[in-house]
């Protein structure tokens, strides 16, 4: 170890095998160690080496568990092995791929991202998490720091997971990052656990979809001095929602919260109506005010449902019944009015859902069954609309069985790998579930 690193590149560390991991580059630094870009006979990975005085062996037995426990999702950069020299460890983990942005970046502009893109990260945040908890965990640090985004397919990482601990206990004495934490949590009533996870789940995806703080209004654009009497007040003890129906004391500054004003009018009031509820009855009803995961997941599959291109500019927009006939396009240069595509209205059950049919459009297996939250398998791709050699649009049959729709009161077959015309008011059914045309 020298001066300037933890560890001195081209040091061989021992692996508990007879191979070696060997450091080749230092990558970055933070507040509990430094992380390295070594290599093993398997390939390249991070390595995360803590600092003296993070050197504990509650940490350690902490790490150990998780290893053996095992990552809940590959979206997590997951301690895989405990690497020991002189008395000291860190922990391998995967590296992250270089197309994966700090989520930073996204509220400076660096880049930016599109409704489909919106949907992608917030699925796969909440399916994360939720995978996470199932397992009776709790991340207990869940902040913008530890979040990279694909801004190409809006996939995204979590790193920092040796902060992870079990349900209700806090092992290595993590409480969080101001802005992130429960109000509980700030004032010291609890420590980190799922339920202060899902509220700090809510401002990350407050975050992606307004690129501004939900707490953070007029109230904290006058705050003079920024120090923890002013941090505690502004997140746990006097927390107001910025869009708080009740309150307006604490509304987005003009000039200085613009984007939360005008994402806020652009999406619809579901989705609108499910942060309202975590930011004002979830300030203090920690058990019954915050949505779960699945809460998430069935409002971002909703949305990424109702998402098509503007014909004029090609910007998306965003299909509700109840504008269906008077959509504007809300690109400034642009502004038309505009209709949208063919739609699939699904009823399962007492469940109906209005899928917009898009040249790309694919359809899901959660669409033709029950309550599925896991994403990986209700994301399945079942179906996608196909144009045909003559020019029409039609559905196109993925799966390994029979669908059927009724034309001309004549019931027909569509064979898997095939497809069926778009039709305004045909009637099809998927086995289970029932579908209508609407053009």
């Amino acid at each position: 170890m020298d001066g300037n690193t933890l560890i001195k590149i081209g040091t061989a560390l021992p692996t508990g095998t007879k191979e070696e991991c060997t450091v080749e580059s230092f990558i970055g630094g933070g507040g509990q160690g430094e992380v390295y870009r070594v290599r093993t006979k398997k390939g390249l990975f991070a390595l995360k080496w803590y600092f003296k005085r993070n050197q504990k062996k509650v940490l350690k037995d902490s790490l150990q568990k998780l290893i053996v426990a095992g990552s809940p999702s590959s979206k997590f950069l997951w301690p895989q092995q405990l690497i020991e020299y002189k008395g000291q460890f860190g922990y391998l983990m995967d590296l992250r791929p270089p197309h994966f942005q700090k989520s930073q970046k996204l509220l400076d502009r660096v880049f930016s991202l599109s409704y489909t893109q919106v949907c992608n990260v917030a699925l796969e945040l909440a399916d994360g998490f939720r995978k996470l908890h199932v397992k009776g965990l709790s991340y207990q640090d869940i902040s913008w720091g530890n979040l990279f985004i694909d801004p190409k397919e809006g996939s995204i990482l979590i790193c920092d997971n040796d902060n992870v601990s079990p349900h209700g206990s806090s092992s290595i004495g993590i409480s969080g990052t101001y802005g992130f934490m429960a109000p509980e949590v700030v004032r010291g009533e609890h420590k980190p656990d799922q339920y202060s996870d899902l509220f700090s789940l809510a401002v990350l995806l407050f975050q992606v979809l307004f690129l501004e703080h939900p707490l953070n209004g007029r109230r904290w654009a006058k705050i003079a001095c920024w120090d923890d009497f002013a941090k505690k007040k502004l997140y746990g003890t006097e927390p107001i929602f910025i869009f708080d129906p009740n309150n307006n004391e604490n509304r987005p500054m003009p000039g200085v919260q613009d984007n939360a004003t005008i994402f806020w009018g652009m999406y619809p009031k579901y989705i609108k109506d499910n942060f309202t509820k975590v930011f004002t009855t979830g300030l203090t009803d920690r058990e019954n005010g915050r949505l779960l995961e699945e809460d998430w997941i069935d409002a971002f599959r909703n949305l990424r449902e109702r998402i098509f291109p503007c014909p004029y500019c090609n910007r998306e927009n965003i299909f509700e019944e109840d504008i269906a006939t008077n959509i504007i396009c809300w690109g400034r240069s642009c502004n038309k009015k505009i209709t949208p595509p063919p739609r699939l209205k699904i009823k399962l059950g007492k469940r109906e859902r209005s899928i917009i049919l898009n040249p790309d459009t694919k359809l899901y297996a959660y669409q033709l069954a029950s309550h599925e939250h896991d994403v990986t398998k209700g994301d399945k791709i079942i179906g996608e609309v196909a144009k045909s050699p003559g020019g029409k649009w039609g559905l196109r049959n993925l799966t390994k069985t029979n669908w059927h729709y009724t034309t001309d009161d004549t019931k027909k077959e569509v064979e898997p790998g095939k497809a069926f015309v778009l039709n305004n008011k045909l009637m099809v059914d998927f086995g289970g579930a029932q579908g209508e045309i609407e053009v």
